[in-house]
């Protein structure tokens, strides 16, 4: 009997109420565990405590927002490899770059189709497995949504 293949898990780190939630019953739908935090603060803490597979992280937040947050994450040792997806309402030249500048895999822009976000997830968990424990993820322009 083949062993079963682990639930990955998706941080989302989302100010949106609404958002965080459907985009949480869309991920737990295609077999995700999905943990959610309102900002990029408590996204640090859940990021650091849980470790999880890949990070979707909004850039429009109160208090901390989604570059602070991004590089937060990239200076930290426990979650620097963790790879995060840029999914955000911002999605000028300029923010696409600032998003790979700063470490992100991909820049995935809001409203989004759902087999993208899935695609795009897929692709990031891939390229953490060929990182194979590596600093950092690629940068350029993987995927603009």
């Amino acid at each position: 009997m083949e062993a079963a293949r682990p639930r990955r898990v998706v941080l989302m780190i989302d100010d949106e109420a609404s958002g965080r939630k459907i985009t949480k019953l869309l991920l737990e739908r295609s077999g995700y565990h999905v943990l959610t935090a309102p900002g990029g603060e408590e996204g640090l803490v859940l990021a650091k405590a849980e470790h999880p597979d890949v990070i979707l992280l909004d850039i429009m937040m109160p208090k901390m927002d989604g570059y602070e947050t991004l590089r937060c994450l990239k200076r930290d040792p426990d979650t620097k490899i963790i790879p995060v997806l840029m999914l955000t309402a911002k999605g000028s030249d300029q923010d696409i770059a600032m998003s790979f500048k700063l470490g992100a895999v991909f820049h995935l822009d809001k409203p989004f189709e759902t087999k993208d976000l899935l695609r795009r997830i897929e692709g990031a968990l891939a390229l953490a497995a060929q990182e194979d424990g590596g600093a950092g993820g690629p940068t350029g322009p993987n995927s603009t949504g």
